[in-house]
């Protein structure tokens, strides 16, 4: 993540939402695509596996 934007993660099961900044999405995510990224998310409310990965501009 560059410029201190952050990412939003939205489950569209049951509508939990996480935002995390870039140093916490390199450490969760490592340094693949965010769209090879967002396959693999998984809720940890619902565990559902339908979620949608957004980019924040920053603040």
């Amino acid at each position: 993540m560059r410029f201190k934007a952050s990412i939003r993660l939205d489950c569209l099961d049951c509508a939990s939402a996480r935002t995390m900044t870039g140093p916490q999405a390199v450490t969760a995510f490592g340094s693949c695509p965010l769209e090879s990224a967002e396959r693999r998310l998984r809720c940890s409310r619902c565990g559902g596996r339908s979620a949608r990965l957004t980019v924040l501009p920053p603040v």
